[in-house]
């Protein structure tokens, strides 16, 4: 009976202990936040950093920059927010576009107290005579001249070529219309004969037969010819005249371990 009062004893204790462990940071933020709101920032950013070493809470820091930020300390501020970036590195967008607009805004605030002061004018009884630099003589322009290598006028035999792969390009292609066309008369006329379709003319038949393949081998050897006609014509460009130079020039010129809440404030 006595052991059963004994751990009821001592569980109430320990959860006595674990929730004055736990109320204990709360306690601490309330002073802090309380000290920075008062202008004790001081105090504020001590309670702020102990809470950090016991707990190893980021979020610590984050409070740290906002009671500088509170208490116009905008360098320390600054600091804050970005040590608050370095040690938290799991933020989401929202979080670091929050934290970088605090450090944005302290980054103004620090611009606006120390303004750049103008430099004063000299006066013009002061004014020292600016040295006229000593003129150099110039540099002399060397320019070299490279002659071509002299080539011919043209290239003959591409030429030749284009048109010859030309003219035997129209004469295939014209070779195949007459024979496509003589086969199609041929065919006609076989279809039409009633002698042929009941199995005659057979001269006849082998005769279209025939303008049926010349008309294919035409049309194959009008587009081999075409090909190179292309070719060859791509080929045949001008080629340098006799006695076309080039010129190069170049100048020189001179030069001169614990458990913990917290919340963000």
């Amino acid at each position: 009976m006595w052991i059963g009062k004994l751990l009821v004893v001592l569980s109430v204790s320990l959860l006595a202990s674990q929730s004055a462990s736990a109320a204990r940071p709360v306690a601490l933020e309330k002073q802090a936040r309380k000290a920075c709101l008062s202008g004790d920032y001081v105090k504020g950013v001590s309670i702020l950093a102990e809470l950090f070493v016991d707990s190893g809470d980021a979020t610590y820091l984050y409070n740290q920059g906002r009671c500088y930020e509170q208490n116009v300390r905008y360098v320390e501020a600054a600091e804050r927010f970005r040590e608050y970036l370095r040690k938290a590195p799991k933020l989401t967008d929202a979080d670091k576009a929050e934290v970088d607009k605090h450090i944005a805004d302290c980054d103004v605030a620090i611009a606006k107290s120390h303004p750049v002061e103008p430099t004063p004018p000299v006066p013009a009884s002061q004014t020292l005579p600016v040295p006229q630099p000593t003129p150099q003589p110039p540099f002399p322009q060397a320019t070299t001249t490279v002659q071509a290598a002299p080539t011919s006028a043209s290239r003959p035999w591409q030429h030749t070529a284009k048109w010859v792969a030309t003219g035997a390009a129209v004469a295939f292609l014209g070779l195949g219309i007459a024979e496509h066309a003589n086969y199609y008369s041929k065919n006609s006329d076989y279809n039409n004969d009633p002698k042929c379709i009941a199995g005659g003319c057979q001269s006849l038949a082998n005769s279209a037969d025939t303008a049926q393949t010349v008309a294919i081998v035409g049309y194959g050897a009008a587009a081999v010819a075409t090909g190179l006609a292309i070719t060859f014509w791509l080929m045949d460009k001008p080629a340098p005249q006799p006695g076309q130079r080039a010129g190069l020039a170049f100048t020189c010129a001179p030069g001169l371990a614990s458990v913990s809440c917290g919340g963000r404030f």
